[in-house]
């Protein structure tokens, strides 16, 4: 009976601890600990001590000292690494929560490769995304489609991560193949709500039709969770205005969706969804491919 009631939870969540060029918030570590909290779970901090090769030019290193420069900035990598990692036992031992934390050695280009590597052995990636043209968007992209595992995107600031228990989550569901996905999941979080509302947003997509939600509400009902239907009307507008609309008169804490799109050469063609997420975060979204 102790291992099924543990298998029904997530259990073992690792944050990525951005480093360089401007490191993770303290905010955000603090956010991600109670968020842990908030599940019952372990929290593993992977911060990656950045590695910048530099081409042997014998010029360029007699007139500007590349390899010094390099070394500055590894070196601050590493302290900021190590920092984040100190906050984040602080953190964890204030909040009652198991944290740990790891460096890992990664080149400058690599970092989401190295993320995705070690998010495949966990329930759950948590990433705190910065700016738009901040270099965590191509970490979060490499996770979603390269670990296998569901993303947990958040802003500290305005997508913050729910400090206590979660009162209301949506579920993004076109009744495709990655919103399934998404769906499996995420129902130990699921189960942790208040409520769970199933958003459909009608004439969207072809096969996105009233009542699609239906057979989703049932399967969820057999899981413990009383899931209700919100149905929008999505001929008219992008899916991203749809989905800003419902996120501003419905107020939910996290979004559930499936990530759309591939992954070739690193080069990235996401789906209006994902992509309108990605870029313009307006709270916590937990995304599966």
């Amino acid at each position: 009976k102790g291992p099924q009631q543990r298998s029904s939870h997530m259990r073992d969540i690792m944050l990525h601890i951005d480093t360089y060029a401007e490191p993770i918030l303290p905010r955000a570590i603090e956010q991600s600990v109670g968020f842990a909290k908030s599940l019952d779970a372990e929290l593993t901090g992977v911060a990656a001590h950045i590695d910048i090769s530099v081409p042997d030019n014998w010029l360029a290193e007699r007139l500007l000292h590349i390899n010094e420069m390099a070394s500055v900035e590894e070196s601050k990598s590493l302290a900021a690494a190590r920092g984040s990692l100190e906050l984040l036992e602080t953190y964890g031992r204030t909040a009652g929560v198991k944290c740990e934390g790891h460096v890992v050695r990664a080149g400058l280009h690599s970092i989401g490769s190295c993320v995705a590597r070690h998010a495949r052995t966990r329930d759950l990636c948590l990433i705190s995304l910065g700016d738009r043209m901040d270099s965590q968007r191509s970490v979060a992209e490499e996770v979603i489609f390269g670990s296998g595992r569901p993303t947990l995107i958040y802003h500290p600031d305005r997508a913050p991560l729910p400090k206590d228990r979660l009162k209301r989550v949506a579920i993004a569901w076109d009744g495709g193949r990655c919103a399934a996905r998404a769906v499996c999941d995420t129902i130990p979080v699921l189960k942790k709500s208040e409520s769970v509302r199933v958003l459909t947003v009608v004439g969207e997509k072809a096969s996105a039709t009233s009542g699609l939600a239906s057979e989703l509400v049932r399967h969820l009902l057999t899981h413990g969770i009383n899931a209700q239907v919100d149905e929008i009307e999505g001929r008219r507008r992008s899916i991203g205005a749809s989905l800003d609309a419902y996120i501003g008169e419905s107020a939910p804490q996290l979004i559930v969706m499936g990530a759309y799109g591939s992954s070739r050469l690193k080069e990235f063609v996401l789906g209006g969804a994902t992509e309108h997420v990605l870029n313009r975060l307006a709270i916590p979204a937990f995304l599966s491919h």
